[in-house]
């Protein structure tokens, strides 16, 4: 059984997909480059991936029965929660049965308990995510189910001692249900429900950057428990799952200083593997790594927070990238169509690398955050900065020569896309933005300064 299996057998916050765009998460503007894909050969694969998506997306679908839930064994009655929650955040990324996702969350809402309580206390993963899951669909997380899930997760961080600032106990990190995964997991959820800046919160983020090893990485559960100096070889020391949270959770504070993303990116970049994706551990000579989605999907994540392009030049491989390494564990048929599996297959559909995979082919890192605290900024130079809930990385034209500067961005009316237009008039169109004109091409008596988006005219 591998650490990331142990971890979503302990009920841990998985490799979660969540989903969704931070509130605070920025994603990366850069297009990748020409150097990026061979001769003669056809461009590799950007972010978003919205197709595939939704295909992995609707294949979760079929997996909920009509009580709203995904259970532990086909037919049965008894519900995997963890997949639930998780799923949940999956189909809100990619936007599919927003009907059934609600029909899921109300069951949740009567089963806070039975998800949350851990060991005999809350299990702030858990909370996490229930918040998480919560804003995606515009559910208050202080009241779930007459729950209130945030005071829940503030009230399991330790306040003394060596570990002040952690969520959860020590009894919890020494199995793997608390530790900087969680600690990642729990800064980005608080975020999406705006709770940030708070001396509490500071604490937390002050126990997980203490936390970062000297590589760039951090270690499951913590320094404790897993050092630092531990090796792949001995199935020990940093790995990318523990750094890819915890990179979405600082990012989502606000709290991502220089050197602390700086040594992070050194530590994904040289952990990749040759084939683009990531393993748990990082590849290294002396223990090479195989690559799994669920990891791979991640640490997509973490990059889009960093304001990373995952597809930028630094991390094409060959005639690989990330997002190709990912779809690359898309089953394209049988009954498991859509879903991904996990290595060393193929082999049949894995619900855990399913629901992990979606938030990351959507172009979104960790957190819905409330409906109006989403939009995004535009650089001159064309590079995006999205922030807060649905306002996703669709593209940008960031790298790429412009005659002049970007001046103005527009979102689609769905929020699906955006428009960016020049100071002479030129117009670039991004996800479901469509083109249709621009005045780059024409004589102006004045610079262009803004873009606005038309309304359809009612019928």
């Amino acid at each position: 059984m591998t650490i990331v299996r142990r971890l979503t057998v302990t009920g841990v916050a998985v490799s979660l997909a969540l989903l969704l765009a931070l509130p605070v998460a920025s994603a990366a503007a850069a297009s990748a480059s020409a150097s990026a894909m061979q001769a003669n050969a056809a461009p590799l694969p950007q972010l978003p991936q919205q197709a595939a998506a939704r295909q992995a997306a609707q294949w979760l679908v079929t997996q909920f029965n009509a009580q709203g839930f995904i259970p532990v064994t086909s037919g049965g009655s008894q519900a995997n929660l963890s997949a639930t929650v998780q799923s949940v955040l999956s189909l809100s990324a990619a936007n599919v049965d927003p009907t059934l996702a609600h029909q899921a969350l109300g069951y949740l809402e009567t089963n806070v308990d039975a998800f949350v309580v851990q060991q005999g206390v809350d299990g702030p993963g858990q909370l996490a995510l229930l918040i998480l899951d919560a804003e995606a669909l515009g559910v208050s997380p202080t009241d779930f189910g007459g729950a209130d899930l945030v005071t829940r997760l503030l009230a399991t961080e330790q306040t003394t001692g060596l570990d002040a600032g952690l969520f959860g106990t020590e009894n919890q990190a020494t199995n793997y249900s608390a530790g900087g995964y969680q600690q990642g997991l729990a800064l980005a959820a608080l975020a999406a429900a705006g709770v940030t800046g708070q001396s509490q919160v500071s604490t937390a983020i002050a126990w997980l950057v203490q936390a970062q090893c000297p590589d760039g990485g951090w270690t499951t559960p913590d320094n404790t428990n897993n050092a630092c100096s531990g090796t792949p070889a001995n199935f020990a020391g940093p790995d990318t799952n523990s750094t890819a949270l915890a990179i979405q959770g600082l990012a989502a504070q606000g709290a991502l200083t220089s050197s602390v993303s700086t040594s992070a990116l050194r530590f994904l970049e040289t952990g990749q593997d040759s084939d683009g994706g990531w393993s748990y551990f990082s590849n290294t000579s002396a223990t090479p790594g195989i690559t799994d989605p669920d990891s791979t999907a991640l640490v997509i994540q973490s990059l889009v927070a960093l304001g990373v392009s995952p597809t930028s030049t630094p991390f094409v491989k060959r005639s690989s990238n990330p997002v190709s390494a990912l779809l690359s564990f898309q089953l394209t048929s049988g009954n498991g169509a859509g879903a991904f599996f996990f290595p060393p297959g193929p082999s049949g559909a894995d619900l855990l690398a399913t629901y992990q995979a979606v938030p990351a082919l959507a172009g979104l890192a960790f957190g819905f955050g409330p409906s109006g605290r989403s939009y995004w900024e535009v650089a001159s130079d064309g590079g995006i900065f999205n922030y807060g809930s649905g306002a996703g990385f669709f593209g940008s034209m960031g790298g790429t020569a412009l005659n002049k500067p970007i001046v103005g961005i527009a979102a689609s009316p769905d929020g699906q896309g955006y428009w960016e237009v020049a100071s002479d008039g030129g117009v670039f169109a991004f996800g479901d933005a469509g083109f249709s004109g621009s005045a780059g091409s024409l004589p102006l008596n004045e610079p262009v300064v803004g873009i606005a988006v038309g309304l359809k005219p009612p019928t």
